[in-house]
């Protein structure tokens, strides 16, 4: 598909998502930009359902802000974790950043994609996460595994690389939508264009999606 055809398609689709999901919101709780990528770090290959379970209370009661999780120190802080996949090495990342956050930031969470990608253990995906929901960016994209199935199967992307998709998107989603299309395409993978069994018959967009014919 040319550029120009893409560029209808996804306007098309920025639309329809806009109407369905008007609301969408992040679905890690937080109060801060430092809860927010923490629980992004802990996220990783793990629901946000079970995040929020072991994070808010420790959020309220003891980890209010980097060096109080550096005070606490990395086996009191993995042991209040282990609850969650791969708390051992998350542990080991979450300290990195708090120390880095303490000592080179002066407590406080960065605010560029430049930075925050310097912390250990954050990746754009996560950068984009916080940069959207506490910074108020718009342009950026979240390419987390909702947005590479759905823009897959909508025919938006053609790469599997997250840098590449990223780069793929930005040429075709306005920026001031970019942040609103990633968590709003993100909700219709939860809700709808689910990984194992998408409901085709009841999306919204099956009209315009490569995808839907095959179901």
């Amino acid at each position: 598909m040319n550029k120009e055809k893409l560029k209808k398609l996804s306007g098309d689709i920025v639309n329809r998502l806009s109407k369905e999901y008007p609301d969408v919101k992040c679905h890690l709780d937080f109060r801060s930009p430092f809860e927010l990528i923490v629980s992004t770090v802990l996220a990783a290959q793990c629901t946000d359902i079970r995040v929020n379970i072991v994070m808010v209370p420790l959020y309220k009661s003891k980890y209010k802000s980097p060096s109080e999780i550096l005070n606490d120190g990395e086996s009191n802080f993995r042991e209040n974790i282990k609850s969650i996949n791969f708390f051992n090495n998350k542990a080991k990342a979450v300290l990195s950043i708090c120390k880095t956050i303490t000592e080179k930031f002066g407590g406080k969470i960065p605010g560029t994609m430049e930075e925050l990608t310097s912390l250990a253990g954050v990746g754009r995906k996560s950068a984009s996460v916080v940069l959207g929901n506490c910074f108020g960016k718009k342009d950026v994209i979240i390419v987390d595994t909702h947005l590479k199935r759905v823009a897959t199967r909508l025919g938006l992307i053609e790469n599997d690389n997250p840098d590449k998709i990223e780069t793929e998107l930005k040429e075709i989603i306005p920026g001031k939508e970019q942040f609103y299309f990633s968590m709003r395409i993100g909700e219709h993978g939860r809700q709808i264009c689910k990984a194992k069994k998408p409901d085709c018959a009841g999306c919204f967009m099956n009209d315009i999606c490569i995808s839907a014919f095959k179901c």
